[in-house]
């Protein structure tokens, strides 16, 4: 073996680049880089659907408090 394994080609990259397929050989370094930045997309993806729903159930409590606030007007206009 040689001195440097992690350089060694353990995969290969497919890419449609242009209407031209090209391919890159990958490392054991570059393919743990993938799996990191997989990881911390998830990690965004999981942090912005819990914002969305916080967000989302704030509209539901904001839409409650206003259609309470506006029966009592649609009531008062309903005896005129």
């Amino acid at each position: 073996m040689t001195e440097h394994n992690e350089d060694l080609c353990i995969g290969v990259a497919t890419f449609q680049i242009d209407g031209e397929t090209k391919q890159f050989g990958l490392t054991k370094d570059d393919l743990d880089f993938l799996k990191e930045r997989e990881v911390k997309l998830q990690e965004r993806i999981d942090q912005a659907s819990k914002h969305l729903k916080h967000f989302s159930e704030e509209r539901v409590k904001l839409e409650r408090q206003l259609a309470v606030i506006r029966q009592p007007e649609a009531s008062f206009q309903a005896k005129d």
